[in-house]
């Protein structure tokens, strides 16, 4: 029993001494470096946009049947929260326009009569008229205009016999090239006087005009140009000469009930100075009828003859418009 004792007290005494000698035999041993790595660093992430879905578009409203269907020319085009993605797949559809509308016409008519008399030593008997017409279509404008003027005197006891025979015609072409207010016009003309430097005058004229039209109802036109014309004189004689021309003329709407007109054209050649003037002042009647009061100054300049005709007038008479 005693050296059984003393066998394990000498053996916890060992276990005591190996253990005090474990942190000098870990301080003797060299330490081993190792490769650390750097500890990650997590950085967090940027919010993403999320777009939102797109509105429907708004339901296409029912045509009536028969109306021209227009179809894009694109492909379609399908959503996909929010983006547009195209169908390569499918043809896209034929385009059809629908076909224009033609502007409707603009026409106007303005005619006039004026009959008097006169009963003394002898009777007197004179009618006169005019008219104007215009035509409108888009760019293109057809206007005429005509005057005649003839006069009847009775001598007590006698036949009739024409005393003055007047008349005077013109046609004008007019055309817009563009969207402004110059134009380009050929105009034909005829006049006869029985009286007159030249007793029948044709004429052609060409040239450029412009006309304002500040409101509706109201316009300035001024044109002027070239022309050729053919006459035959008193005696007979035909004469085949050169002119030129300057008109102008104004339109106003005073108000629904009153209208002015002022109108001046000089036709020129070598052997005549042909000058028209005409204020004319019109007051509604009915819803075509006016009253129409117009003065008139009529003058030829004969370069190779003295006397020169002039001729004035006033006359009120009664004219119907549309």
């Amino acid at each position: 029993m005693p050296d059984l004792f003393s066998r394990r007290l000498s053996g916890l005494c060992a276990a005591f001494a190996c253990c005090a000698t474990l942190p000098a035999l870990a301080q003797s041993v060299p330490a081993i470096e190792q490769d650390v790595l750097p500890e990650p660093v997590i950085t967090p992430a940027a919010p993403v946009a999320v777009p939102a879905p797109a509105p429907r578009p708004p339901e296409p409203p029912t045509e009536p049947p028969g109306a021209p269907v227009v179809r894009s020319a694109t492909k379609p085009v399908r959503q996909v929260d929010g983006l547009g993605i195209v169908d390569l797949s499918s043809p896209a559809p034929e385009e059809r326009h629908p076909e224009p509308l033609p502007e409707a016409p603009a026409i106007r008519l303005d005619a006039g009569f004026t009959f008097s008399t006169t009963s003394g030593g002898s009777t007197t008997r004179r009618y006169a008229g005019d008219g104007e017409v215009e035509y409108r279509y888009t760019r293109t404008e057809i206007a005429g205009a005509l005057r005649f003027n003839r006069e009847y005197v009775r001598v007590a006891g006698g036949g009739s016999s024409v005393d003055g025979d007047e008349y005077d015609g013109n046609v004008a072409w007019r055309t817009w090239l563009s969207d402004n207010p110059f134009y380009g016009f050929i105009s034909p003309r005829s006049r006869y006087n029985r009286y007159g430097y030249f007793r029948s005058s044709q004429s052609l004229r060409i040239g450029l005009g412009r006309r304002w039209e500040p409101q509706p109802g109201n316009s300035y036109t001024l044109e002027a140009g070239p022309g050729l014309r053919w006459a035959r004189q008193q005696n007979g004689d035909n004469v085949t000469e050169g002119l030129y021309t300057l008109s102008a003329k104004v339109d106003l709407a005073v108000s629904e009930s009153l209208g002015f007109k002022f109108s001046v054209v000089d036709e020129r050649s070598t052997r005549e100075n042909y000058r028209t003037l005409a204020t004319s002042l019109r007051s509604r009647l009915t819803e075509r009828v006016w009253i129409k009061l117009e003065y008139a100054f009529r003058r030829a300049f004969p370069f190779d003859a003295a006397p020169s005709s002039a001729e004035t007038s006033l006359d009120a008479g009664l004219t119907y418009r549309f």
